[in-house]
């Protein structure tokens, strides 16, 4: 049997990876489609092929567009995935250029390679929204209804998604759990203990830069759409399209001339911020999007200040969608290796980084313990995130789509 790796092997792992993030901002798309013109299509006898091109899939362009989005900076800024299958990419090098010379030159000139095609990717969205808004018309209220009636088509798609599970899910943790008990290795449970602790408490702390920083710019963007806003909107954008490994780089060379700051957990979380500051901002701008202008100028003409609107009629209402932006910064923060490699305190270990050690040394019974925690302290966060009772998940959705 060949062995998994290779390009084929790396495109069908990287595929399995990033399909959530177009499936997500689908789902926000689809839950906006007005059913109505659905209605109107299939009594014109439209067939439901054409029904979906014709009808669904150019009110849902635009979340499309921003899921591709996602899924291509992930694809270029992935380090983990394709160096263990053997294939070099332009993140793969500049993490062997950074780790073999002190002269990282080189390095820096690869890096605006990178910065240049995720700039391509972000105005390619940008042109898709574009025209996605010339072409919008006036809708009446949406009408919910199934976009799917057809048994067949419903069969086929329970199928898709219970193999996407299986592959995406059931296998890999099955895997894991025979590579777990089959392990003849003791586990260090204090090394075990200290890189959970250490991949919690940095994450935390990134989520939390996140938040302060997103305060002002959630608020700017929210607001009504300017010059300077749209700017700083695609200036965000961009941010988050730069791979971990460039903004690590960049970190290095700059906290190298910050003395006590230089490798230190605060510099990693500080770039754990920078790199996921758009989902965070995304999250308060929809959240502070939610509140009714009329409950905040109501609360104006009773006599109640601008801070005391803010905390009486604009928190709680906004505060549940932004605490899950937070959510998603730090389950997303826990998991990211370019990055933490490049800036991480000297004998600072993550569950990630502890997890790529061993894997790159093929002793991967060693490394399941670490994979296995790492699901278990996600899964925490993606269960809040996933709750069907919450109302304001719909907020995280807008803003992956968005």
């Amino acid at each position: 049997m060949p062995a998994f790796t290779g390009f084929f092997a790396a495109v069908f792992i990287l595929f399995l990876t990033t399909l959530p993030y177009v499936i997500l901002a689908c789902l926000a798309g689809l839950s906006r489609v007005d059913a109505s013109q659905i209605e109107v299509a299939r009594s014109l006898g439209f067939s439901y092929p054409k029904t979906f091109f014709k009808v669904v899939l150019p009110q849902i362009r635009t979340h499309l567009s921003g899921g591709l989005l996602l899924a291509g900076l992930y694809t270029m800024s992935d380090v983990g995935a394709v160096s263990l299958l053997n294939v070099d990419t332009l993140t793969v090098t500049i993490q062997n250029m950074y780790r073999a010379s002190y002269d990282r030159t080189a390095a820096a000139v690869i890096s605006l390679v990178l910065i240049t095609l995720s700039a391509i990717f972000v105005v390619a969205d940008e042109r898709v929204r574009r025209r996605q808004q010339k072409g919008e018309v006036i809708k009446s209220t949406s009408i919910k209804s199934a976009l799917i009636e057809k048994n067949s088509y419903k069969v086929s798609t329970v199928l898709l998604i219970t193999t996407y599970a299986l592959l995406a899910v059931l296998i890999p943790i099955y895997v894991l759990l025979s590579r777990f008990f089959t392990n003849t290795v003791e586990i260090s449970w204090q090394l075990l203990l200290q890189a959970s602790l250490s991949t919690v408490s940095v994450a935390l702390l990134g989520a939390g830069i996140a938040l302060v920083l997103s305060i002002p710019l959630g608020i700017l963007l929210s607001e009504r759409s300017t010059t300077f806003s749209r700017v700083s909107s695609r200036v965000i954008l961009i941010g988050h399209a730069l791979p971990g490994v460039v903004i690590g780089l960049a970190l290095v060379s700059f906290g190298s001339k910050l003395g006590p700051l230089y490798q230190s957990t605060f510099l990693l979380a500080f770039a754990y911020a920078l790199l996921f500051l758009a989902k965070s901002v995304a999250s308060m701008r929809a959240s502070l999007k939610q509140v009714p202008t009329g409950a905040k100028e109501v609360a104006a003409t009773l006599g109640l200040n601008k801070w005391l609107v803010l905390k009486n009629v604009v928190t709680p209402i906004a505060a549940p969608g932004i605490a899950l932006g937070a959510v998603l910064v730090f389950l997303t923060a826990m998991k990211e290796l370019p990055a933490t490699l490049m800036l991480r305190p000297t004998g600072f270990e993550t569950l990630a980084t502890q997890i790529w050690s061993y894997a790159a040394i093929n002793r991967f019974n060693e490394a399941a313990p670490y994979a296995l925690i790492l699901i278990v302290i996600a899964a925490i966060p993606t269960f809040i995130l996933s709750r069907p009772d919450r109302s304001d998940r719909g907020s995280i959705n807008s803003g992956l789509g968005n």
